[in-house]
C-alpha cells in the first residue's frame, strides 16, 4: 500500500488533506500544532534533498490546514451572531423549496449592517415570490445551525441561518451569473417540456443541470430502489460525457492543445454553473481542469494522482466539503474505478484475457459499475443502512442510454435556439431515450426484493469486504510483478549476465 501512494503523491495528499479537515474541525488547536508540524516536516525534507513532487505535497497539506483554522474562525465569528436580527438588501443564492409548511433558500448577504458581503444564510420563511438571481429585502432573525444539520451546513459554506417573516423582491434577476445561469436553466426547461411528454422532460431536466424538482415523488422512490440516484445528481459521468463531446469537436476542427484547452475549461466552468457548483460537479471539474492543464503543457498523469489533486484544491477552497455525503460518494466511486476497474480491464485487454468483444465490452462494463459501488459500499450503509440489489443491473442497462440521452439533449438544445424546426426533431429522439431510461428504472425499481435493509454490524462488514478486496488487489499485483521479475531474470542469466536483485 505505501509503495503504490509513494508513486502517487497527489492521492495520498487528498487522503491525508481529507483527515486534517475532519481534525480542523473537531479542534482547531490541533490543527494549528498540526501546521507547525508541517513546516518543520518541509525543511527536514528539504535538508534531505527528497523529491520536489513531495515537498508540494508538504506545502498543498499545510495550505489546507490554514484553510481549515481560516474557515472554522470565520463559521464561529458568524455563529456568534445568533439571537440578533439583521436587515439589508440579498441574493438569492438557490430556488426556493416548499418543505409543507415553510420555504427554505439561501441568501447571500449584499448589502447588510452586521454581516460581510457574501456572507451565506440559510432561510426559512413563509412566502415566497421569488427566484434564484432576484435581489431582494429581508429582516432576518439569525440562529446557529442546528447540531444535526452543522456538518452539511458547513459543507455549503452555510454557517447561520435566519427566519424572515417576509422578503420583498427589489430587483428581478439582478445581473451577474445567478441571473444568467437562472434564464439558461428556463430556456432548458420550456425547450424539453415544449418538445417531449412530461415524464421525459423531467427526467431530460434532471440529466442536464441537476433540477429533480419535477419528478415525482413515486417516481424518485423508484430512482433509489434502482440505485441510480447519481445518474439524477449532474456529477463527473455527465460532466465526462459533455468534455468527451467538447473534446471531440475540438479534436475534428482544430488541432491546437491550448485550443483544446481553453473549450475544457469553459465546458468545466461553464457546466458548473450551470448545476450551481455542487460538490460532484466540483470534483469531477477540477479532475479535467487538471487535464486540460497537462493537455496544453503535453504531460500526461495517472487518474489517480488527478483525483488526489482535485480533492485537494477542493479542500484549500472549502475543507469542509469533507462532510457532504454528495462528495463522498462522488470521491469514493471515483477512486473505485481508477484505482481498481481501469487497471483490471486494462490487464484483461493487454494479455487479450477475453476473445469475444461484446462479452469484454460487458465485463469492463460491469467492472466499473462494481468497483464504483463497492468502495461507496460502507458508506451507503453507513447512511442509509440498505442497499439496491438490482443496482448493477440497471446502471448498465441505462448507462450507454443517459450518455446518448445527454448528447441529443445538448446538441438538441444548441440547434433549437437557432433553428426550432431541427432542434425539435432531436429533443424528439432525446425524448425517446428518456423513456427508455424511465421504463428500465421504474421497473427494476418496483421490484418486492429490489432493496435489502440491513441490521446492526453491516457497516463494519461492508468495510471488511472492502478492505478484503483492495487486500486482495495488492496481493495479486505483487506476486504479478514477482513473476514479470523471474522471467527477466532468467533472460538475462540466459543471455550470460548477471542476475538482479528484487526490489
Amino acid at each position: 500500500m505505501l509503495k503504490y501512494l509513494k508513486k502517487r503523491p497527489m492521492l495520498l495528499c487528498g487522503i491525508v488533506g481529507s483527515f486534517l479537515c475532519v481534525i480542523g474541525y473537531y479542534s482547531q488547536i490541533s490543527e494549528f500544532f498540526i501546521a507547525l508540524g508541517l513546516i518543520f516536516m518541509f525543511f527536514i525534507l528539504k535538508i534531505r534533498r527528497v523529491k520536489p513532487v513531495f515537498l508540494f505535497v508538504i506545502l498543498i497539506l499545510f495550505t489546507i490546514s490554514v484553510s481549515v483554522i481560516l474557515k472554522d474562525s470565520s463559521a464561529q465569528r458568524i455563529s456568534s451572531l445568533s439571537g440578533s436580527t439583521v436587515s439589508g438588501s440579498f441574493t438569492v443564492d438557490s430556488e426556493p423549496e416548499w418543505h409543507g409548511m415553510y420555504y427554505y433558500t439561501v441568501l447571500k448577504s449584499k448589502k447588510c449592517k452586521g454581516l460581510d458581503s457574501g456572507t451565506k444564510i440559510a432561510v426559512f420563511t413563509d412566502n415566497a415570490g421569488f427566484e434564484c438571481g432576484d435581489i431582494v429585502a429581508a429582516e432576518l432573525k439569525l440562529a446557529a445551525v442546528k447540531d444535526k444539520y452543522q456538518k452539511s451546513d458547513y459543507a455549503e459554506k452555510i454557517y447561520i441561518t435566519g427566519n424572515a417573516d417576509k422578503i420583498t423582491v427589489i430587483k428581478k434577476q439582478g445581473g451577474g451569473l445567478l441571473a444568467s445561469v437562472h434564464r439558461l436553466r428556463c430556456y432548458i426547461s420550456k425547450a424539453l417540456f415544449a418538445n417531449m411528454n412530461y415524464r421525459e422532460a423531467a427526467t431530460l431536466t434532471a440529466l442536464t443541470y441537476g433540477d429533480k424538482s419535477y419528478i415525482t415523488d413515486g417516481f424518485y422512490s423508484c430512482i433509489k430502489s434502482a440505485g441510480v440516484s447519481h445518474v439524477m445528481v449532474v456529477s463527473g459521468m455527465h460532466l465526462a460525457i459533455i468534455v468527451s463531446l467538447t473534446v471531440g469537436l475540438c479534436e475534428r476542427f482544430f488541432y491546437n492543445a491550448y485550443i483544446k484547452c481553453f473549450a475544457v475549461i469553459i465546458t468545466v466552468l461553464g457546466m458548473s454553473a450551470l448545476c450551481g457548483f455542487t460538490k460532484s460537479i466540483l470534483r469531477a471539474g477540477f479532475c479535467y481542469l487538471i487535464y486540460s492543464i497537462g493537455l496544453a503543457l503535453k504531460r500526461d498523469n495517472t487518474p489517480e494522482n488527478t483525483l488526489g489533486g482535485a480533492v485537494s484544491l477542493l479542500y484549500i477552497f472549502s475543507p469542509f466539503n469533507v462532510f457532504s455525503i454528495s462528495f463522498q460518494l462522488s470521491a469514493l466511486s471515483t477512486l473505485g474505478i481508477v484505482a481498481v476497474a481501469y487497471p483490471v480491464n486494462n490487464t484483461v485487454n493487454k494479455r487479450n484475457l477475453i476473445k469475444n468483444g461484446f462479452i469484454k465490452g460487458l465485463f469492463s462494463a460491469c467492472n466499473v459499475t462494481l468497483s464504483a459501488l463497492l468502495f461507496t459500499l460502507p458508506l451507503t450503509v453507513y447512511y442509509f443502512g440498505c442497499f439496491s440489489t438490482v443496482s448493477v443491473i440497471t446502471n448498465l442497462l441505462i448507462s450507454d442510454a443517459v450518455t446518448a440521452a445527454l448528447v441529443l439533449s445538448a446538441v438538441g438544445l444548441v440547434i433549437y435556439a437557432i433553428f426550432p424546426f431541427a432542434g425539435s426533431v432531436v429533443l424528439f429522439f432525446a425524448g425517446i431515450v428518456a423513456c427508455y431510461i424511465n421504463k428500465v428504472i421504474e421497473y427494476f425499481g418496483s421490484l418486492r426484493y429490489s432493496v435489502v435493509r440491513l441490521g446492526e454490524g453491516s457497516f463494519v462488514f461492508s468495510l471488511a469486504l472492502l478492505l478484503t478486496v483492495i487486500a486482495t488487489l495488492f496481493v495479486f499485483k505483487n506476486h504479478s510483478d514477482k513473476i514479470k521479475q523471474r522471467k527477466i531474470n532468467n533472460k538475462i542469466i540466459n543471455e550470460g549476465g548477471g542476475r538482479l536483485l528484487w526490489r
